[in-house]
């Protein structure tokens, strides 16, 4: 049996609402994992500013205040910063399809500046040679 046409409109209606909805949601996500790679940021920053002399102090794993040594609490850290970045940019390169997807749903073309990369140190090494101004 063949689709109304108000069928396939809702379809892809709702198609892409369900898309604009998760593009949503990643960029709740982000704000919030950037807050936690910033508050995570600046713990490691006060511990190797003004903590050199303590060798335990008091840090929080979720709801719990534990004390531990100094170099496992910044290693803790780290490893925490480490998997922070790797969530961000995870989300950051489904957020890239996700948009496209949604500018093809809505029958536009890709945004052409979404899949640039950065320059190699190589690249702008040799740009840097050929330009005086750089």
């Amino acid at each position: 049996m063949a689709k109304t046409d108000e069928e396939k409109i809702v379809e892809i209606i709702s198609a892409t609402e369900e898309v604009a909805d998760e593009i949503l949601v990643n960029k709740q996500e982000l704000v919030e994992l950037d807050k936690r790679r910033q508050y995570t940021r600046e713990a490691i920053r006060e511990i190797e500013k003004n903590c050199m002399d303590e060798k335990k102090l008091w840090i929080t794993l979720g709801s719990t205040l534990v004390k531990m040594e100094r170099q496992t609490a910044l290693e803790m850290l780290k490893n925490d910063q480490v998997v922070i970045d790797a969530e961000i940019n995870k989300i950051r390169s489904d957020q890239k399809i996700l948009v496209n997807k949604h500018r093809d749903l809505e029958q536009l073309s890709p945004y052409s500046g979404s899949n640039l990369k950065a320059m190699s140190k190589k690249d702008f090494d040799a740009l840097k040679a050929n330009l005086p101004f750089l």
